[in-house]
């Protein structure tokens, strides 16, 4: 289970028609995060970011943010009640929302691999 940051989309090989950032380490950061984390952002968070990014995660799938979905994301992570994340959990919330900053600010987009 792993976040990936694109710093470019330039040369990146495709998923079927969306960009795959895996394998790709000069132009991929990675967060590989543990099976319990996964779970969790599966069971408390996942229908949500898929309503909210028009996207389609779901448990064993990967999927690509484009910058205007990582827009959003930020923006659905900013609106969650403290109380809502597990101080457990926080690091990787956290994590997941750096990266997805970070995308928007250089143009590219993350993956999620759950």
């Amino acid at each position: 289970m792993t976040f990936y940051l694109a710093r470019t989309l330039e040369n990146i090989k495709k998923y079927g028609p969306i960009p795959d950032l895996s394998g790709e380490p000069q132009k991929v950061e990675e967060y590989v995060y543990d099976e319990d984390e996964g779970y969790w952002l599966l069971d408390n968070l996942v229908d949500t970011i898929n309503a909210r990014c028009d996207t389609l995660l779901d448990d064993g799938d990967y999927d690509f943010f484009d910058a205007e979905k990582c827009k959003a994301l930020v923006e659905l992570i900013d609106e969650l009640p403290k109380e809502f994340i597990p101080e457990k959990y926080e690091k990787m919330i956290s994590d997941l929302k750096s990266y997805a900053s970070i995308a928007v600010s250089y143009n590219t987009g993350i993956g999620i691999e759950l």
